[in-house]
C-alpha cells in the first residue's frame, strides 16, 4: 500500500482522471441519494395536530398501485364517530368531508387545480390541523366560509362543482383551505374518508381502543403509520422525482466506471516498459494486479473524500429547482443523512475497483522484455475478445430492429433501446477499425497538405488513442440523438393520433381548473359526460372502474372491455352508496368503462366535473373554460407529460455531456504529453508551436467527428425502425422527428473539449522550454 500512495502521490497527474470521475461520481450519488432520503411520506399539515386518524376501508390498489379506499356514507360515519368520542381518552371525534372548491379572482380561478379538489373542508375539521380563528367567527350557515387572508366581511368569488358562487367570509384561519358550515360541506362532499381523534394521554392506548371499535370499517393510524394519508398527487411528484434520482445515480456509476475503466486502460499502456520492468526484476502477475489495484483504491478514496461533501453541499441547492419544476412538493427540505453519504462513498470505491478490472488482468500480462522495447508504436487494439463482443453487438442490436415490428406495443420501446445500446456499445469496441475508413473519408480534401497528412497519419498510427476519445462522444451523440428523436417523434405521432379520435373539430376545455362545473356546461352545444368512478364486486373482487354520467341512459352500459361481466352490477358510488343496476347494453365508444345517468352520478357524487365539451356550435362564455382545436385539446396532457421527460432528458445528457467531455479531456491530456518527443521531433523539422497545435486540434476534432459520425448513424438507424414500427401500430405516417439543435450542441461541446485538452499539453510543454 506504501508503493502505491507514493506512486499516486509523484504521478498524481497521470490519476487525475480517475480522481476527477470518481469525486464526480460519489458527488452526484451522494448528492441524489441524500435528495431522495429526505422525500419520504409526511403526514399532510391538515391532520399534523390530530395524533390519531382513522380512515375508511381500503379495497385493495387501483391501476396506479395505489391503495383505493371506500366512502363511507354521512350516516355510517355520524354512526362510527359516536363510537369513537365515546372512547376513553378521546376529547372529540372529528369527520372531515372534502370537496372541491377554487377561489376566482379578476374572473380567472387560482391556485393549483388538482390541489383544489379537496380544498374546501367542514369548519369542525380545523381542529386537525390545530388551525384557528385570527379574526371573525366561525361559519354557520350556506355561503358563509372562514379561510386565510381575506377580512371577516369581505365577499369572495369560489368555483365549485355545482358552479360559480359569492361567498362571504366570516373568519380568517390560521391556515390553509376554505372552511364551510358541517353541513354545508355534507353536502359538497362525496361521503366521508376520514375521522379525526383529539386525545388525552396515550395515544397509542386511544389508537388500540379505536381499533377495537372501528374493527373492519376502517383503519386506525397513529404516529409515524399516518404519513400513509399523504394525497396520491404528492406522492406521484415524490415518485417522479425519485425516478430522476434513480437515473442520475445509475448513470453516474456507469459512466464513472467507463471512464476510470478508459483512463485506467490508456495508463496502463503508457507505462508497458514500466510494468515490464517490475516484471524483469521478479513481480509476479498477482503483484502487478495488486499493485494497481491499491493505486485505483487510493485514488478512490481521496475521491470520495472529496465527492462525498461535494455532495452533501449540492443536495439543498438543487431542491428548489426540483420543487419548481413539479419533481419534489412544496415545501420540500433536505434533511442530513448520514447513511446515504456513507453508501456514496462505499460505492465511489466499488465503481473504482470495478473499472481497474480488465487494466489490471492485461497489465498482468506484460511481458518483461517489455522494459527493453522503445518503439513507440501501439500494440494492436483489436483483441479477439473485442472482436467476439463487437460482432455480437452489433448483430444482436439488429437481430431486435429487424423484430422489431412482430411485438408488442409494450415490448417496443424497450426492445429499441436496448438494440440501440447493444449497436452502440457494438460500434465503440469496433471502432478501431471503423476508424482507419472513416478517417482516410474525411481527410480526403486535405490529403495533400503537411498538416492535413500529419492529422490523417498521426491518426491512423494512434487507432487505440484515437478509439478511446471517439467512443464516449459515439456514446454519447448516439444516446442523445436516440433519446431527443425519440420523444419528439412519439409526441409529434401521439398528438396526430388522439387527435382523430376527437370527433370534433373544436373542444370546450377546462381553464385553470380541474373540470368543467354544472353552470359551464348548462347551454353548451354538444357532448360531454360528468368524470366520475364506482368500486364493482365480482365474485369477491371489488375493482374501481370509471364512469361517465350522460344524458338519455335508463340503466348500467358497459364499454367492450367489460362485456364479460354480469348482467346485473353491484356499484358502490363515491357517497358510499350502494346499489345494483341492470346492464342494458355494450358500447364499443364508451368514453369510461362505465355509463349511467347522468342524474345518478351527480346524485352519489356532488364533486364530479366534466372533462370537455365536444362542441358542435358557437361555445358560450363561462368561468374556468376555454375553446382549442380537437389539435390544442389532445396536446395539453402530452405537454404536460413532455415537460416532465425533457427535464428528465435535459438532466441525463446534462450528466452525459459532462462525463463525456471528462473522459475525451482526460484521454487527450494523457496521450498527448506521452508525446511530447513526437512534437519535439516535428519542431525540430521546422514547426513551430502553432504548426503543433493545428495538428493536435485537427486530430482532436477528427476524433469527435468520429464519434459523432458513427453515434449518430447508428441511432438514426434505429429511430427509422422505431417509426416503421409506429406506423405500422397507427396505421399512418409520421413524421421522424430530431431536435438537431440539441444533438449539434452536444457535438460542439465535445469538440471544444477535445480541442482545448489536446492543446494544454502543447502549451504547457512550450513554457516549459523557456
Amino acid at each position: 500500500m506504501r508503493l502505491a500512495w507514493d506512486m499516486v502521490r509523484h504521478r498524481f497527474a497521470a490519476f487525475a482522471g480517475t480522481f476527477v470521475a470518481i469525486a464526480l461520481g460519489v458527488g452526484v450519488v451522494a448528492g441524489s441519494t441524500t435528495l431522495w432520503a429526505s422525500s419520504q411520506p409526511e403526514t399532510p399539515q391538515r391532520l399534523s395536530a390530530t395524533p390519531v386518524l382513522v380512515h375508511s376501508p381500503s379495497v385493495g390498489d387501483n391501476d396506479d398501485g395505489y391503495p383505493e379506499y371506500r366512502s363511507w356514507t354521512i350516516a355510517e360515519a355520524a354512526a362510527l364517530t359516536g363510537r369513537l368520542a365515546a372512547l376513553p381518552g378521546v376529547t372529540a371525534a372529528i369527520p372531515d368531508p372534502a370537496f372541491y372548491v377554487q377561489r376566482v379572482v379578476g374572473g380567472r380561478p387560482t391556485g393549483d387545480p388538482e390541489t383544489a379538489l379537496t380544498e374546501g373542508h367542514a369548519w369542525s375539521s380545523a381542529a386537525l390541523g390545530g388551525y384557528r380563528l385570527s379574526a371573525g367567527a366561525a361559519p354557520a350557515r350556506p355561503g358563509e366560509v372562514a379561510l386565510a387572508g381575506p377580512a371577516p366581511g369581505s365577499r369572495i368569488d369560489v368555483l365549485t362543482a355545482r358552479g360559480p358562487a359569492t361567498w362571504t367570509v366570516t373568519g380568517t384561519t390560521d391556515g390553509p383551505g376554505f372552511y364551510v358550515a358541517d353541513a354545508t360541506a355534507a353536502a359538497l362532499s362525496a361521503g366521508v374518508r376520514l375521522i379525526g381523534l383529539t386525545v388525552s394521554g396515550d395515544a397509542e392506548a386511544v389508537a388500540a381502543a379505536a381499533r377495537s371499535a372501528v374493527g373492519t370499517d376502517g383503519t386506525v393510524l397513529s404516529g409515524a403509520a399516518r404519513d400513509r394519508l399523504e394525497p396520491e398527487s404528492v406522492t406521484r411528484i415524490r415518485w417522479l422525482g425519485a425516478q430522476l434520482l434513480i437515473a442520475m445515480v445509475a448513470l453516474g456509476s456507469f459512466v464513472a466506471i467507463f471512464v476510470v475503466a478508459s483512463t485506467c486502460a490508456l495508463s496502463a499502456a503508457q507505462r508497458r516498459r514500466e510494468i515490464g520492468l517490475l516484471r524483469a526484476v521478479g513481480a509476479t502477475p498477482g503483484q502487478v494486479i495488486r499493485m494497481m489495484y491499491a493505486e485505483t483504491l487510493v485514488v478512490a478514496v481521496l475521491g470520495g473524500a472529496v465527492g462525498v461533501p461535494l455532495g452533501a453541499l449540492a443536495a439543498p441547492l438543487l431542491a428548489p429547482p426540483l420543487v419548481a419544476a413539479g419533481l419534489e412538493p412544496a415545501g420540500f427540505a433536505v434533511t442530513g443523512q448520514p447513511a446515504a453519504l456513507a453508501g456514496s462513498f462505499a460505492l465511489g470505491i466499488v465503481v473504482a475497483l470495478a473499472g481497474v478490472w480488465t487494466a489490471a488482468r492485461r497489465s498482468s500480462r506484460v511481458p518483461a522484455l517489455d522494459a527493453l522495447r522503445d518503439a513507440a508504436v501501439e500494440h494492436r487494439a483489436m483483441t479477439r475478445p473485442r472482436w467476439i463482443l463487437g460482432v455480437l453487438g452489433i448483430a444482436a442490436g439488429a437481430a431486435l430492429l429487424i423484430a422489431l415490428p412482430t411485438m408488442s406495443t409494450d415490448a417496443q420501446s424497450s426492445a429499441m433501446m436496448g438494440a440501440a445500446m447493444l449497436l452502440l456499445v457494438g460500434a465503440a469496441l469496433l471502432a478501431p477499425v471503423l476508424i482507419a475508413p472513416l478517417v482516410r473519408l474525411t481527410t480526403w480534401p486535405w490529403r495533400r497538405g503537411a498538416t492535413g497528412m500529419l492529422v490523417r497519419e498521426g491518426t491512423l498510427t494512434g487507432a487505440r488513442r484515437v478509439a478511446s476519445t471517439a467512443a464516449p462522444v459515439l456514446l454519447t451523440v448516439g444516446f442523445a440523438v436516440l433519446l431527443t428523436g425519440t420523444v419528439s417523434t412519439i409526441s409529434q405521432s401521439a398528438g396526430a393520433d388522439e387527435a382523430a379520435d376527437v370527433p370534433a373539430a373544436l373542444v370546450a376545455a377546462p381553464d385553470g381548473v380541474p373540470g368543467l362545473s354544472d353552470a359551464a356546461v348548462a347551454g353548451q352545444p354538444g357532448d360531454s359526460y360528468l368524470s366520475s368512478h364506482a368500486l364493482v364486486t365480482v365474485g369477491g373482487t371489488t375493482t374501481r372502474y370509471g364512469v361517465a354520467g350522460t344524458d338519455g341512459l335508463t340503466g348500467v352500459v358497459l364499454s367492450r372491455e367489460l362485456a364479460d361481466l354480469p348482467r346485473r352490477l353491484d356499484l358502490r358510488f363515491p357517497d358510499g352508496t350502494t346499489t345494483t343496476l341492470p346492464v342494458t347494453a355494450v358500447r364499443d365508444d364508451a368514453p369510461e368503462a362505465i355509463l349511467l345517468p347522468r342524474d345518478l352520478v351527480r346524485r352519489h357524487d356532488p364533486g364530479a366535473l366534466t372533462p370537455a365539451v365536444l362542441l358542435d356550435g358557437p361555445a358560450g362564455p363561462a368561468t374556468g373554460l376555454r375553446v382549442l382545436t380537437a389539435r390544442a385539446y389532445v396536446q395539453i396532457d402530452i405537454d404536460e407529460e413532455g415537460e416532465i421527460v425533457q427535464i428528465f432528458l435535459a438532466v441525463l445528457l446534462a450528466l452525459g455531456v459532462g462525463y463525456t467531455g471528462l473522459a475525451v479531456a482526460n484521454t487527450l491530456l494523457m496521450a498527448t504529453a506521452a508525446r511530447r518527443e513526437e512534437f519535439r521531433a516535428l519542431r525540430l523539422a521546422g514547426g513551430g508551436t502553432s504548426h503543433v497545435l493545428r495538428v493536435t486540434s485537427g486530430e482532436a476534432l477528427l476524433a469527435v467527428a468520429t464519434g459523432t459520425l458513427l453515434g449518430g448513424t447508428v441511432a438514426l438507424f434505429c429511430l427509422l425502425a422505431a417509426r416503421r414500427s409506429i406506423e405500422e401500430e397507427i396505421g399512418q405516417a409520421i413524421e421522424l422527428v430530431i431536435p438537431w439543435g440539441q444533438n449539434v450542441a452536444v457535438a460542439l461541446v465535445c469538440a471544444l473539449v477535445a480541442v482545448v485538452a489536446a492543446g494544454v499539453p502543447v502549451l504547457r510543454a512550450r513554457a516549459g522550454s523557456r
